[in-house]
């Protein structure tokens, strides 16, 4: 029956998916709105038909639930809900809507649906997600709306958006490694060039700079007519002409050089300087980097990180990418940690033995936030003897006491190198792994959630190869192994209770809050963590590893999708609400009262923990073997 126009635009105007719109795209949608009823045990229609084609259902009482043909439940609507027929129809499986409790629902048209989905942002973003939660791809339907078009950074001109093609120094300057140094330092003097790039067959090998002159010919007494292959950085790092200022800078500050060879498809291409990212006119995290390296103590150095709050909420307020600030965050946390262990080196002279500084957890995944506190290690060469821990017990403390003083709070567990637990061989780490792996308490488990997110922050690079290569190997081939991890990785389950309504936390601290971090990001963690372990992948940071997962083909390309949307969609709003708290004076933390968050985005939060959940379920039918 045709609706009470005025009676439906007051209950959609309330709702989630539309009380953001204007009251004359509210009108148009309840003039485009038929109201129908169901008896309870009925079933509704799926298709969109053919003689009224359907684009929404809306409940308006009752409740549906959603299954496939094997019975599975897939979801349950209440009030508000809604599903869109023609995503049903193009899932993969057969989908049924059958009538829990008598139901009044609304049925929106067709063509004012796909109006109002193609010039409304929110709502095209929200249906895409839905989409993907059936795995099927709105792009493939036939009458599939144009994308809507996606809001654009406020502050387009920051070097976050800058491409490296179009700040670099063009053409590269190249030359043989069999010239001598002597024909080197005359091409770099001549074309007025601090660098100069060393190729074979048109392939980088090397890297020629004024320093490399300095500190390896000049202060070393080599003769200049030697080749230049002797003295050149062999295998420099790299970035491709089409990677942005931000991916260039990461590199830069994580490595400690100030020239960046450019590349297309392996063949340099031009030159990126400091000099060249400082023209983006966005210096906030290269200023802390400067400041960092610079500081002779700790006390300079907490003074410096003191203001790194201050650059994240700038970041947040020029919605800046979630995982573009983590990874900022992250640099600057390994900066600081460089620099520790450089005056550690100061006061307690140089390591007796080959060493790695371990990054795990966020600080490994490089997706650090406000209030991350410290996870590391320290790993040894196998032939150190009893002199290594005894240098580096007081060199460790010296580093972790600094990381605190800089805001960097040490770990509640004591996950430090300053713990002699976590300060052992290349063969010591190897045999703990090997104990956790084969071990199946909850304990081993727990140490294995967090220390298997490794990455070196400083100190020999193959150690920590040598051990990761070891790992998951291990990992790889013990299927019972990963049923438990799998288990374990399920008692972080979203919030989400019957009907979608959110479970809060009843911690007397954080009653009636969301924690996004462990009922939210760090659920898509444990997933991307427990396939990558099966397949092998080396990659840790979480979205890295699920596009390798996907080009692996462990994981379909649908759910990577939803999989990195909803981790993205999560962080963001954590990240925000983490802004807002340090704005107002408060402790920043994960906790989130839902009620702050508009309807809008509270039902896109829902979306996002439903998503998880699904992929949850498809990780435990994977990897139960039988034991969950």
């Amino acid at each position: 029956m045709v609706a009470e126009t005025n009676d439906v635009q007051n209950f959609i105007a309330v709702q989630a998916l539309f009380q953001h719109l204007a009251e004359s795209n509210l009108e148009y949608l309840s003039n485009n709105i038929y109201v129908a009823y169901q008896k309870s045990g009925g079933e509704l229609e799926v298709g969109t038909g053919e003689a009224k084609p359907v684009g929404l259902v809306m409940v308006r009482s009752g409740s549906l639930e959603i299954r496939d043909a094997q019975h599975n439940l897939i979801d349950r609507l209440s009030a508000g809900d809604f599903f869109i027929p023609r995503v049903l129809a193009q899932a993969p499986a057969e989908m049924i809507v059958r009538v829990l409790e008598d139901c009044l629902y609304y049925e929106l048209s067709e063509s004012a649906f796909q109006s109002i989905r193609s010039n409304d942002e929110d709502i095209s973003r929200l249906c895409d997600t839905y989409a993907r939660s059936y795995q099927a791809d709105p792009s493939k339907s036939e009458n599939a709306p144009a994308p809507a078009v996606r809001k654009q950074h406020t502050f387009t001109d920051s070097y976050l958006d800058q491409s490296v093609k179009d700040y670099m120094t063009a053409p590269a300057f190249c030359a043989s490694p069999n010239i001598t140094i002597r024909r080197a330092a005359q091409i770099m003097t001549n074309n007025k060039i601090s660098s100069l790039l060393i190729t074979e067959d048109e392939r980088l090998v090397g890297i020629m700079t004024d320093r490399d002159l300095r500190t390896r010919v000049v202060a070393k007494g080599v003769a200049d007519t030697e080749p230049v292959s002797g003295v050149m950085t062999p295998k420099p790092h790299c970035i491709d002409m089409r990677g942005r200022l931000h991916q260039a800078q990461l590199v830069m500050m994580s490595s400690g050089i100030h020239h960046l060879p450019v590349v297309d498809r392996d063949v340099p291409v031009g030159m990126l300087g400091m000099s060249d990212i400082m023209r983006a006119n966005n210096l906030e995290p290269l200023s802390l980097t400067r400041g960092i390296n610079n500081a002779t103590t700790v006390t300079e150095l907490a003074a410096v990180a003191a203001k790194l709050p201050d650059l994240v909420v700038k970041l947040i307020e020029r919605d800046t990418r979630p995982y573009e600030v983590g990874e900022i965050i992250t640099s600057l946390s390994d900066a600081l940690t460089r620099r520790l262990l450089r005056l550690a080196e100061t006061v307690y002279g140089k390591p007796p033995c080959t060493w790695a500084w371990l990054a795990f957890g966020s600080q490994a995944r490089q997706e650090q936030m406000l209030g991350s506190d410290q996870d590391n290690a320290l790993i040894y060469a196998n032939n150190a003897d009893d002199s290594a821990d005894a240098y580096f017990a007081p060199f460790a403390r010296f580093v972790n006491d600094g990381l605190d003083a800089c805001g960097i709070h040490r770990c509640p567990g004591d996950i430090m190198a300053s713990n002699p637990k976590w300060r052992m061989t290349l063969a010591g780490w190897q045999q703990t792994f090997n104990y956790w792996i084969q071990e199946r308490s909850p304990k081993a488990l727990m140490h294995a959630s967090i220390f298997f997110d490794m990455r070196p922050v400083a100190g020999d690079l193959e150690l920590v190869n040598h051990l990761r290569g070891y790992v998951l190997a291990k990992a790889r081939s013990n299927t019972i192994f990963l049923a438990l991890m799998t288990q374990n990785a399920l008692e972080h389950s979203p919030p989400l209770g019957f009907f979608k309504q959110f479970v809060l936390e009843k911690d007397g601290d954080h009653n009636h809050t969301l924690d996004l971090k462990k009922r939210g990001t760090i659920t898509i963690v444990d997933i991307a963590r427990n396939y990558s372990l099966a397949a092998a992948i080396s990659e840790v940071n979480t979205i890295s590893r699920l596009q390798a997962m996907e080009r692996a083909g462990v994981m379909s390309r649908e759910l990577v999708a939803s999989l990195v949307d909803a981790h993205e969609f999560i962080a963001g709003i954590r990240l925000q609400a983490q802004g807002e708290k340090f704005h107002a004076g408060d402790t920043v933390d994960n906790q989130l009262d839902p009620k702050t968050l508009s309807p809008l985005v509270r039902h896109q939060l829902k979306e996002a923990f439903q998503l998880v959940r699904q992929a949850q379920a498809a990780m435990k039918a994977r990897f139960g073997g039988g034991v969950l």
